[in-house]
C-alpha cells in the first residue's frame, strides 16, 4: 500500500501512522487544461495550523516518493467544529505574480516561452522559477512573430499567444533540480489500467454541451503589410483570408453538422498565419472540431493502485482504455480531470474528452432491447462481484484519525486545577471508540523529561480516558494517546 504524506514548508503536516498528526480531507483534483487544486482540512487540535500561511507556504503532497501536488494555500476557513479548511492552487499559479511587459518576438515558437520564463524567473525567488523543459508543439514555418504594447500576466500571455493560438497542453515535472515546465502538444503517457464496466467502474455521467456547436467558420490569419515606393513596409488592418485557395470562398463548413443544426457561423484569427494554404488546413481541422460540440464523461471509478495492487494510478495528462458497451463506450481517451481523495478513494472520479462517443441508439424494438440489456447484466455477475469485492477492499483499508477532547482547561493556572482527557476514534467520519479494546490505548507524554516521562507513560496504558492534574505537569508538559488497531 503505498504512503501519502502532507509537507508545509518542509515539515510534516500529516502522516497516516501519526495520530497527533491527523488530518480530514486531502483531495487533489488534476486539471490538464488548468490549474491543480487541493482541498486540505485539519482539526482544531492539530499542532502545526499556524504554519499555512496563505500565499506564503509551500505545500507539497507526496505519494510515496512521488510528489502528487506543490503549490500555495489561497484561503484558511473553519467550520462549526472549527476544522480549518485550506483551498490550494498548484505550483503553476506561480505563472500568475509576474507581468511581461510590451515586447516584439520573432523567431522560432520555443524561443518566445523561453523569452516568457526568462522575465519571469528574474522576477521571482526561487521557489517559484521554473525551467524550460520539452517542447513538442510546433509551427510549420518554424517561425512566428507576436508583439504586445501592454503588460500583459506571464500565465494569460503564454495561454493567448502560444496555447490558444498553437494549442498543447502545459505540464509541470517536478525534479531534483527544480520545477521543469513541458509545452507538449499531447500526452505521450499510457496507464496501464483499463476502466471496464462489471470491473471497476462505478458510475458514468456523460455531458454534451451543444451550446458551444459552430457549423461554419470564417479563418483569419496575420495582417497584411504594403510596401511604398521607397520600400518602406507597412502592416495594414486587413487580414490573410482563405478566397485565394479556396474557390472564391472566405469559409469553411461541415456539411453534415449544417444539415443537422443549419448555419451557425464564427471566426477565429491565427495571428502567425501568413500563408493561405496554411489558414485553409487549420480552419478546416478546427471547424471538424467545433462542428462536433464539447463532449465529457465523468467515470466514477477503483483505482487498482489504491487497493495496494503493483500497477501504476490513473492521472490527468495520460490516456486511459475506458469499455463500457451499455453506454457506447470503448476507445482510449484522454483523461482530462482527475479528481483524487487520497483519505476516502471510493469516490475517485476521472474525466474524459470523448467528442466521438455516442450513447447507445434506442431502437425500435424497446422491449427487445431492454430484455437483451437484463440478460448482459445478469451475465455480468462474476463481474460484479469483482468490483463489490474491490470497493470491499478500500472499505477494509480504513482511513483512522483522533480526536483528543478535553473536559476541563487546557493550561493549568492554579495548583489543584484538573481536566479530564478523552481520545476519541474515527475510521473516516465514523466514531468508532466503542468497538475497539481499552488495550489499543496508550497515552504519552512530553515534559522534556524522558526518564520521567517513561514513567508516566507506563502508568497510563490500556485506558481511553485519563485524569490529569497539577501534579502532572511541573513546568509545562503535553499529552496525546496513541492508538492501535
Amino acid at each position: 500500500m503505498s504512503l501519502f504524506r502532507v509537507f508545509v514548508d518542509g515539515q510534516l503536516f500529516y502522516h497516516p501512522h501519526l495520530s497527533q498528526l491527523s488530518i480530514t480531507e486531502a483531495k487533489v483534483q488534476e486539471d490538464a487544461e488548468n490549474i491543480d487544486s487541493l482541498t486540505l482540512s485539519a482539526p482544531f487540535n492539530h499542532p502545526y495550523l499556524s504554519s499555512i500561511q496563505p500565499m506564503a507556504s509551500t505545500i507539497v503532497c507526496k505519494k510515496d516518493d512521488l510528489t502528487v501536488f506543490e503549490g500555495r494555500a489561497l484561503d484558511d476557513g473553519t467550520d462549526f467544529y472549527n476544522t480549518h479548511t485550506w483551498t490550494c492552487e498548484s505550483c503553476l499559479a506561480y505563472l500568475k505574480d509576474t507581468m511581461q511587459p510590451p515586447f516584439f518576438y520573432q523567431g522560432p515558437l520555443r524561443g518566445l516561452l523561453e523569452q516568457f520564463l526568462s522575465v519571469h524567473n528574474a522576477a521571482v525567488e526561487e521557489k517559484k522559477r521554473f525551467t524550460l523543459g520539452t517542447v513538442t508543439v510546433t509551427d510549420n514555418n518554424d517561425y512566428i512573430s507576436y508583439s504586445n504594447s501592454d503588460y500583459s500576466v506571464t500565465l494569460d500571455a503564454i495561454q493567448d499567444k502560444l496555447v490558444k493560438t498553437h494549442g498543447g497542453y502545459l505540464q509541470v515535472r517536478y525534479t531534483e533540480d527544480g520545477k521543469v515546465l513541458d509545452y507538449l502538444e499531447d500526452f505521450p503517457d499510457r496507464s496501464l489500467q483499463t476502466v471496464e464496466f462489471g470491473k471497476n467502474l462505478t458510475d458514468v455521467k456523460i455531458t454534451r454541451d451543444h451550446t458551444e456547436r459552430v457549423t461554419a467558420l470564417i479563418p483569419l490569419g496575420a495582417k497584411l503589410t504594403e510596401t511604398d515606393e521607397e520600400g518602406n513596409e507597412t502592416e495594414t488592418d486587413t487580414r490573410l483570408d482563405i478566397t485565394a485557395v479556396n474557390d472564391g470562398k472566405n469559409y469553411v463548413y461541415d456539411e453534415e453538422a449544417v444539415k443537422e443544426i443549419g448555419w451557425i457561423w464564427t471566426t477565429e484569427i491565427w495571428e502567425d498565419v501568413t500563408l493561405a494554404g496554411n489558414l485553409l488546413r487549420k480552419a478546416t481541422a478546427r471547424i471538424a472540431e467545433l462542428a462536433k460540440g464539447v463532449t465529457s464523461m465523468e467515470l466514477t471509478i477503483v483505482d487498482e493502485s489504491d487497493t495496494g495492487a503493483d500497477i501504476g494510478d490513473i492521472r490527468a495528462r495520460m490516456y486511459v482504455r475506458c469499455i463500457s458497451k451499455p453506454h457506447g463506450i470503448d476507445g482510449t481517451y484522454l483523461c482530462l480531470g482527475r479528481t483524487r481523495d487520497y483519505l476516502d478513494p471510493s469516490g475517485n472520479t476521472i474525466t474524459i474528452g470523448a467528442a466521438g462517443v455516442r450513447l447507445t441508439s434506442q431502437s425500435a424494438k424497446q422491449e427487445q432491447n431492454i430484455t437483451s440489456f437484463e440478460d448482459d447484466l445478469l451475465g455480468q455477475t462474476s463481474k460484479i462481484e469483482v468490483i463489490t469485492g474491490k470497493v470491499d477492499q478500500i472499505n477494509a483499508q480504513k482511513m483512522y484519525r483522533t480526536e483528543l477532547v478535553v473536559d476541563g482547561v487546557n493550561i493549568f493556572r492554579d495548583k489543584g486545577q484538573k481536566s479530564i482527557l478523552r481520545c476519541r476514534v474515527y475510521s473516516w467520519d465514523k466514531e468508532i471508540t466503542d468497538t475497539l479494546p481499552a488495550s489499543s490505548f496508550v497515552w504519552h507524554r512530553n515534559s522534556g523529561r524522558e526518564d520521567l516521562d517513561a514513567d508516566w507513560d507506563s502508568s497510563h496504558t490500556g485506558m481511553k480516558s485519563i485524569t490529569v492534574t497539577t501534579e502532572d505537569v511541573t513546568d509545562n508538559g503535553s499529552f496525546y494517546c496513541e492508538i492501535t488497531i
